[in-house]
């Protein structure tokens, strides 16, 4: 007999809607999968069990009204808590800090009756030294980052939905290998206030969760619009296929994936086209990291004035690359970046979104396997384009490599069209399973 933990976040609502499930039988049995799991997987650094048993006895004690109602979610340790360390995955600098207020994210969820269990594994302000944190499809694998906890606690089924963030691929490469949907939304559309930026031209609060429907479920209750399940678009989608040229930094089953991707689609009735990107979108990914670099050396420079000896060396190199690039040449990448901006639509033309490798392959050896020599969770490339345009993106796993990880694709809509991307996000989740 499967575990309330094991239920889908919609189908647990509508359990727990029609009063045969409890929200406190859910947080109990979600509590025991992270008690017999954590201490291979590593999720998480710090978990409220009794407050969250507490909040689940007085959700049971009403009707049920909220979007969330009962639904154990987990948060990046870069997003403030304020009943709850806020540590900002630094615990050199912020060792046990308590913000005076939860984020907005924070305070949307628990508006909406959902029920925050703990504080997921974070890289250090998101860039960071790699972490311990497991993949749990095979804990010799790294679950990713820097929404390394927040990937892993959803695939353990440790909680059935997660809050992370993206600023480069932070959300949607944990979510390729850990075969979940990962979802960032369009810039801004779920409000920030509350959260640690790394730079504020390209962080954005993101989703992960098992099935496309979860996503949809947690993104509605966000952005404050109903949530009618199931939705597909109103015709078959059509797909821009895309290889762009920083593709050659990826493994062969990110192209793999596309590939079946791409024949899956086709052979479930989508419309499948290549789409050759155009010389003005080279330069992006560079502009997108040395935007970031300069943003960086700006949001920390508190921590670098004052705690530079505790801080990740990695981070360090990031903040001085950033205090050595002229802003004249930042204003010259800030200027590429919106042309693509612009050029974005014409780009797509009549396709609904691009599709195109969510990560460099599947989830590299991690801390389990290699100890010490355990340094990369995997190149950022694939998603840094996309991130700086400012886009909405979800990932949808759809192959498996070599060593039998799953692989994803992403999809990437226009700017602001974000409850249509998750419809056709959840057409392409059925074919790919095909």
């Amino acid at each position: 007999m499967s575990e309330p933990s094991d239920l889908s976040a919609c189908d647990a609502l509508e359990l727990m809607r029609q009063r045969k499930l409890s929200a406190v039988e859910l947080v109990r049995s979600c509590l025991a999968r992270i008690e017999a799991l954590e201490p291979t997987i590593i999720a998480w650094t710090f978990l409220d069990a009794d407050g969250a048993l507490r909040r689940a006895g007085r959700l049971d004690a009403k009707e049920p009204q909220g979007a969330l109602h009962g639904l154990p979610i987990g948060v990046k340790d870069l997003i403030d808590t304020a009943d709850m360390p806020t540590e900002y995955g630094c615990p050199e600098i912020f060792k046990g800090w308590r913000p005076i207020a939860d984020a907005a994210c924070v305070t949307v969820a628990k508006k909406a009756d959902g029920i925050i269990l703990g504080k997921t594994v974070t890289q250090a302000f998101g860039c960071g030294a790699v972490v311990k944190t497991a993949n749990p499809l095979n804990p010799d694998h790294t679950a990713g980052g820097s929404s390394a906890g927040s990937a892993a606690a959803v695939a353990a089924r440790m909680s059935p939905l997660a809050l992370g963030s993206q600023s480069a691929s932070s959300l949607i490469r944990p979510a390729s290998y850990n075969g979940l949907i990962g979802m960032r939304p369009s810039m801004n559309l779920i409000n920030g206030a509350g959260f640690k930026y790394f730079n504020g031209s390209f962080d954005t609060i993101g989703l992960v969760a098992r099935t496309v429907d979860d996503v949809e479920l947690m993104w509605t209750s966000q952005v404050g619009i109903r949530f009618e399940r199931g939705t597909l678009p109103k015709r078959t989608p059509r797909f821009a296929i895309c290889r762009p040229p920083w593709l050659d930094k990826a493994e062969p089953s990110a192209h793999a994936a596309i590939d079946a991707a791409e024949r899956k689609l086709a052979g479930a009735g989508a419309e499948v086209r290549e789409l050759v990107l155009p010389d003005s979108y080279r330069g992006l990914v560079e502009a997108h990291e040395k935007m970031q670099e300069f943003e960086a050396a700006r949001s920390y420079a508190w921590e670098y004035e004052n705690h530079r000896d505790a801080l990740d060396p990695k981070v360090i190199a990031i903040i001085e690359a950033g205090l050595a690039l002229p802003f004249e040449k930042y204003l010259e990448y800030t200027r590429l970046a919106q042309r693509a901006r612009t050029e974005f639509p014409a780009l797509l033309g009549n396709s609904d979104c691009i599709l195109t490798a969510a990560a460099p392959g599947e989830a590299p050896k991690g801390w389990r396997a290699l100890g010490e020599r355990f340094t990369t969770m995997g190149d950022t490339t694939q998603s840094r384009a996309w991130t700086l345009l400012h886009l909405p993106v979800v990932s949808v796993p759809c192959h498996r490599g070599a060593n039998g990880l799953p692989v994803g694709v992403q999809l990437i809509g226009p700017f602001g069209d974000d409850l249509h991307l998750l419809h056709v996000a959840r057409w392409a989740e059925s074919a790919c399973r095909g």
